[in-house]
Parts: structure tokens; C-alpha cells; sequence
């Protein structure tokens, strides 16, 4: 995949339906009110009471609806900070993971001079003691 991380497509749709949602909603919430205003003004037998019993109804619905809004900006500021502590952490691995390999490769550049060193020393001595102890 081109760019490292994958998925944004998958967001845009989530997004996207989520949006065609709200608009749905938010365009029913306003058919609902201009039928009750169409119905107050048009019949003469919707009495005060009636439209006092419909204005908190209304305003239920509005309460558990922002009740509803509040749980999942909780649940979606939740997985955000989870998200940004893995965020985190995984950088915190990056970053010791580098710093590891940069290690391990000067210990090999370290052990292959260690190696030449031996070689060179192992030519010079032209001795007849069996190198048994630097091979084991």
C-alpha cells in the first residue's frame, strides 16, 4: 500500500454514512415540527393542554437525544485516548526497536574487527600451540 497505513477509506464511509444519518434524522426531527405547528395552527380543537402535553414530549425527546449524543461523544473521546496511548507506546517501541538495531549493528561491526584482529595474530605468532581455547 502506497502512503503506510491503509483504511482511510473505510473512515470516509463510516463518516459519510454517519453524516447521511444525521441528516435523515435531523430532516425527520424537522417534519415532526412543522406537522405539530401545521396541526396547532389548522384545528381548532387542539387545546392548550394539548399543546402543552406535545411541547413536553417534545422536549423529552430533545433531553434523550442530547443524553444519547453525550454517551457516544464519551464512548468516542474514550477510544481517541486509547488510540493516542497506542499511538504513544508504539512510538516508544519504534524508537527502542531503532535504537537496538543501531546497537546489534555496531556489535557485529565490533565482532567482525574482533575476528580480523584474532586472524592477524593467529598469522603472526606462527606458534605450534594448538588455538583449541579460542575456538571453543
Amino acid at each position: 500500500m502506497v502512503g503506510g497505513r491503509g483504511g482511510g477509506s473505510g473512515r470516509r464511509q463510516e463518516r459519510q454514512a454517519l453524516m447521511v444519518a444525521f441528516a435523515l434524522a435531523l430532516l425527520m426531527g424537522t417534519a415532526v415540527y412543522f406537522r405539530i405547528w401545521a396541526r396547532q395552527s389548522s384545528d381548532p380543537s387542539f387545546t392548550a393542554d394539548d399543546r402543552e402535553e406535545l411541547r413536553r414530549q417534545f422536549e423529552q425527546a430533545n433531553l434523550e437525544a442530547m443524553d444519547e449524543s453525550a454517551e457516544w461523544r464519551m464512548k468516542y473521546d474514550k477510544e481517541f485516548e486509547k488510540t493516542r496511548q497506542l499511538q504513544d507506546e508504539l512510538s516508544k517501541v519504534k524508537a527502542t526497536l531503532a535504537g537496538t538495531a543501531r546497537r546489534l549493528e555496531l556489535l557485529q561491526k565490533d565482532n567482525e574487527m574482533w575476528k580480523r584482529q584474532t586472524e592477524s595474530l593467529k598469522q603472526k605468532c606462527n606458534c605450534t600451540i594448538p588455538l583449541k581455547t579460542m575456538q571453543d
